[in-house]
């Protein structure tokens, strides 16, 4: 009996116009205040590639954090959807 092979569903190419649209999402971002609570006051400084900016906190210092787009409207991409950034090595 032959083994069962599994593919991966194929991803849906993003289109020029939506590729165009995220980018210009993203660069929005930079020079937002953050209102998530673990971020509350965060200043969004640069977005670096992807997913991933340079932000100030409240105290001055500066790190990098990734923001994942909310399905859910929070009322505003400052909201929710931040986190440090981890190292995965």
């Amino acid at each position: 009996m032959p083994k069962e092979t599994r593919r991966r569903p194929r991803r849906v190419r993003m289109s020029a116009e939506q590729r165009a649209q995220w980018a210009r999402e993203r660069r929005e971002l930079v020079g937002s205040v953050i209102t998530q609570e673990e971020f509350r006051g965060a200043f969004v400084v640069e977005h670096i590639r992807g997913s991933q900016y340079l932000i100030r906190l409240v105290d001055g210092t500066e790190v990098f954090a990734s923001h994942k787009k909310q399905k859910e409207a929070f009322g505003g991409v400052s909201k929710g959807g931040w986190k440090l950034w981890e190292d995965r090595r």
